[in-house]
């Protein structure tokens, strides 16, 4: 591997870039190609760049390249998610194919099982109910790559991470609010029973990413993801912040009206509001996505871990005077 071309789709997104970085760092004799619509990185740091748009024909890909990390998609834009998750990854694949890439790694999403928030754990083996364009496209990919890359004779991985935080000054800000709302006091659980959370940091699932591109696993799909009870995050933030953490509950019936009144005033006036009805459902989720399996299965090791990521965010945040 130490000799090995990788190319790369996404690298000017926060988990490209991180995989890059990653990378560079753990493979530093492999020749790195970032392809998209702009350079991840700067030509100085040693990344080659490849113009590639997934709406357009693809261009033919370097000879040499023997691994293939297909992170770009569409999350956004409902009108290309098709055609990016779905149709993009497929001419992605076949491109591959022609070159004699040896294995391609698609990033895919937890979204493809389309769990409610009571669905207990939830792992690779679980039932897909796509509930959303986004998740059955990408659900889409997924089976684009298992058929096609089997066909082809290329090795595949997929990893599934839930919600990558990342801070990236001036664009990305993750659980400001939520630090923000314990460090103000204001902060409080609903109901009466216990809350999960589903964080991965971005270095965390770059590492994974890194990690399954030399591992002997092939046809592989692996959960990224670093489960915490809501009562240990909080813990973790209050810690940080040199404040007891929050035993403050209401009723279920009072967030759910809150929400409901944040997502009527985001509708009517387009702003952002800092509660809505999706924050009150990440605060009442009982389901936990299991991370486990590439532990097992080739020996990964979270590098950071989710607790040593929030309480990173937290120094951070009081380092730039935004708590």
């Amino acid at each position: 591997m130490s000799s090995d071309t990788v190319l790369i789709t996404g690298g000017s997104g926060l988990i490209g870039s991180s995989v890059i970085q990653a990378l560079r760092a753990r493979l530093p004799g492999s020749r790195l190609i970032a392809a998209g619509r702009r350079p991840g990185v700067s030509e100085d740091a040693g990344v080659e760049h490849l113009y590639m748009d997934l709406l357009a024909p693809l261009p033919e890909l370097p000879h040499g390249v023997g691994t293939v990390i297909h992170i770009a998609g569409e999350k956004r834009d409902e009108s290309r998610m098709w055609a990016t998750n779905h149709e993009g990854t497929r001419k992605l694949v076949e491109a591959a194919g022609r070159v004699g890439v040896r294995r391609f790694i698609y990033l895919s999403s937890v979204g493809v099982y389309g769990a409610p928030k009571h669905a207990g754990t939830v792992n690779e083996h679980s039932a897909r109910t796509p509930r959303n364009t986004y998740e059955a496209s990408k659900n889409a990919g997924e089976t684009v790559v298992r058929e096609n890359c089997t066909q082809l004779g290329m090795e595949h991985v997929i990893v599934q991470p839930t919600n990558v935080i990342g801070h990236v000054a001036g664009r990305s800000y993750p659980l400001l609010g939520l630090i923000s709302m314990i460090n103000a006091g204001r902060f409080a659980r609903f109901g009466r029973g216990e809350t999960w959370t589903n964080y991965v940091g971005v270095n965390d699932v770059a590492a994974m990413i890194v990690a399954a591109c030399r591992s002997g696993c092939d046809g592989g799909t692996y959960i990224a993801n670093g489960p915490a009870r809501l009562s240990d995050l909080v813990a973790w933030v209050s810690g940080e912040l040199g404040l007891p953490p929050s035993t403050r509950r209401l009723p279920a019936w009072v967030g759910a009206l809150a929400g409901a009144a944040g997502s009527l005033i985001e509708h009517t006036t387009k702003r952002s509001m800092p509660f809505n009805s999706e924050r009150y459902r990440e605060m009442t989720n009982t389901t936990q996505y299991d991370g486990e399996k590439a532990v097992r299965e080739f020996g990964f090791a979270y590098p950071v871990g989710i607790e040593t990521t929030v309480r990173h965010l937290v120094q951070t945040y009081r380092t730039e005077g935004r708590l």
